[in-house]
């Protein structure tokens, strides 16, 4: 007698095998990101106002506050009008955030989920930290991506800067990240 696959949710419904001995499945696939946005609501975006840079700002800084969970970083997105190395950096230290406020936008509009996170544009409280990337990027170009896909982790109280090494008129950086 052989082995049997069945719905565990209740249905009437047997998998199925092929002539060659292959259990057919569909699949449906998803970044970690996204199922944490649909299940938990949350998943968020920070994301500063244009504004004009000094030579090493941190264009935005996003701590996790959270007690309870990690902060995954799951992308990072700059812009900027003028050529500049950028580089995204962890903070050394418990930062007190200071700049202006950068408020976490729920990617799941139909959750009313806050992040647990302090977040600023023109911060100037971090001192930079490890740098983890760096890179040229272009005036006026589209926008430089950075997919981490999820593999920063913040901790309680950890943080991460984006810099622009020199002087520009218009910068702009997007943080994106999950909890879990």
């Amino acid at each position: 007698m052989g082995f049997r696959i069945e719905n565990g949710k209740g249905g009437q419904y047997e998998a199925e095998v092929n002539s060659k001995l292959q259990l057919s499945t569909k699949a449906i696939i998803e970044t970690e990101a996204g199922f944490i946005s649909e299940s938990d609501g949350l998943t968020f975006s920070w994301a500063n106002a244009t504004y004009d840079p000094d030579a090493g700002d941190t264009i935005l800084l996003v701590k996790n506050t959270s007690t309870v969970k990690n902060l995954f970083i799951d992308s990072i997105t700059i812009s900027t009008d003028t050529e500049t190395i950028v580089q995204v950096h962890l903070i050394t230290a418990d930062v007190t955030v200071a700049g202006t406020t950068v408020t976490g936008v729920n990617l799941n509009t139909t959750s009313n989920n806050v992040a647990d996170a302090s977040a600023a544009a023109d911060e100037t409280g971090n001192t930079q930290g490890g740098i983890i990337w760096a890179g040229e990027v272009q005036a006026a170009s589209d926008p430089y991506h950075i997919d981490t896909q999820g593999a920063i982790i913040l901790g309680q109280n950890k943080s991460i800067g984006v810099d622009f090494v020199s002087a520009t008129t218009a910068g702009n950086v997007v943080i994106t990240g999950h909890y879990k």
